[in-house]
């Protein structure tokens, strides 16, 4: 197998095998099946509506090169390399930069065709993203893996990567019967979207500054536009969801707080909570009792929940209603260019 120098003028002749750029003219479509691929049953809906954004694109992709070489501003998103094998694409790695100044780089999609795992070509192409991470003088390079991706993990852990936190994903398969509201306590009370502040400002302090190095918490997520506000609205009219908003609350704060999405069409009950650090271990269970409570009229869908890896009690409030962990996507980084 001829492998071709990882020099920057020989990464930009053409090979039969090996290395090379990812070329936006002809490299999107295969990138996609082999994400589709290599990553079946692992993709959440985001990465599901990724992966047909880029399948669309694909039919698009002469424009997009065109507009690639005028202008350089899809050169971020797309840029990256594949591996090359029997004349096809088998391997990939996407890489990014992840703030506007460069000092964070994003890699992504390290995807192996099935047939062609065990030969080191993750490998090599993560020490290509690296490398390119470093040419352009980025000081960190981080990306996400799934708990249960061993092999991935130990490679990264190999290259230099470290954990900086993680995301769990709960569900439980069906709403319990007979499951009764908690005695009232006096500060849990509703709030609406116009108390975005205080639930945006609750979780800012609920993830800490390591959890939130790559990826800081959004104030977007948390202040729901008008056509967000009108959507809710509607479907609540028309009997198909209706949002719950619940809070501790002291007399400048939120404490704690949870959103709930029940559902009466086909689909699956959405529960989201966040808790200050120091309430952990003191309101989890009696906001889970509440939420199921409230399900109690709603169809005994399943109920899903997401709570960071570091928030022990809450997983195990949740665990005690009969939620069961699926996933945990965990967060790694690593310094560039240190040995």
């Amino acid at each position: 197998m001829a492998l071709i120098d990882t020099a920057p003028r020989q990464l930009r002749e053409p090979i039969q095998s090996g290395i090379r750029p990812f070329d936006i003219g002809r490299d999107l479509r295969p990138v996609a099946e082999l994400i589709a691929d290599a990553f079946t049953n692992e993709l959440d809906p985001r990465g599901l509506a990724a992966l047909r954004e880029m399948r669309i694109m694909s039919h698009l992709s002469g424009l997009l090169k065109l507009l690639s070489r005028s202008t350089g501003e899809l050169e971020d998103v797309f840029s990256g390399f594949v591996w090359v094998e029997d004349g096809k694409i088998v391997g990939n790695v996407t890489v990014q930069r992840a703030d506007k100044y460069g000092n964070r780089w994003q890699i992504a999609n390290v995807a192996v065709a099935r047939a062609y795992r065990g030969r080191g070509i993750a490998r090599r192409l993560m020490n290509q993203a690296l490398s390119h991470v470093e040419s352009a003088d980025g000081r960190w390079a981080v990306l996400q893996v799934y708990d249960h991706n061993s092999v991935a993990r130990r490679l990264y852990s190999h290259l230099g990567f470290e954990e900086v936190g993680g995301m769990v994903d709960l569900r439980l398969a069906r709403v319990p019967n007979n499951v009764e509201f908690p005695a009232r306590v006096t500060n849990f009370h509703p709030f609406t979207t116009q108390h975005w502040q205080p639930l945006y400002e609750l979780a800012t302090n609920q993830l800490n500054a390591q959890t939130q190095w790559w990826r800081a918490i959004r104030r977007s997520d948390f202040q729901s536009s008008f056509e967000q506000q009108a959507s809710a609205w509607l479907w609540h009219m028309l009997g198909r969801q209706q949002i719950y908003r619940r809070a501790f609350q002291s007399i400048r704060r939120f404490e704690a707080a949870l959103v709930l999405t029940a559902e009466r069409w086909r689909g699956t009950h959405d529960l989201q909570m966040w808790v200050r650090p120091e309430q952990y271990g003191m309101v989890e269970h009696y906001m889970v009792q509440w939420a199921l409570a409230t399900l109690q009229e709603y169809p005994r869908w399943p109920v899903k929940v997401t709570l960071s890896s570091e928030h022990h009690a809450g997983i195990r409030a949740v665990e005690k209603f009969g939620f069961q962990e699926q996933q945990t996507l965990v967060t790694m980084r690593c310094r560039v260019g240190e040995p």
